[in-house]
């Protein structure tokens, strides 16, 4: 394997560090549905599992420097229902398990004024940011 070395990147007109696209780029993401559960698209992501209704754990190719308090994941979720208005959300699952340095763990849920239940969404995306091990 050859190793390349470079201390700027430069497109033409702008040049930056390379430690500023290193430090700063996303370090995995995963679009799926957890309803199937399949993984859409993928960066390093090894595999998604299907914990309980509500709940799964994205599983990391290549593990994160410092486990669960050196990374944080940005989330979204889509379930449209086409006779109510109503709020999901996907976040981190913390109530009984470990976020570890190779999974991210998380809980999607929806509320409206009258109802709230964990779901298994069509559409979730979870980004990780910080540091690979």
């Amino acid at each position: 394997m050859s190793t390349l070395e470079v201390s700027n990147l430069n497109d033409g007109t702008t040049t930056v560090a390379t430690t500023f696209v290193t430090g700063g780029s996303a370090k995995g993401y995963c679009l799926f549905n957890q309803s199937t559960p399949a993984i859409n698209k993928s960066l390093n992501t090894s595999s998604l599992t299907d914990t309980s209704a509500g709940k799964g754990q994205i599983n990391w190719t290549n593990a994160m420097s410092g486990g669960e308090t050196a990374y944080s994941c940005v989330t979204s979720t889509l379930n449209v229902h086409a006779s109510d208005a109503y709020v999901a959300s996907l976040t981190s699952d913390r109530s009984n398990v470990t976020i570890t340095a190779s999974s991210w763990s998380f809980v999607s849920a929806y509320a409206n004024a009258s109802t709230a239940a964990l779901f298994d969404p069509l559409h979730a995306m979870a980004t990780a940011h910080g540091d690979l091990a």
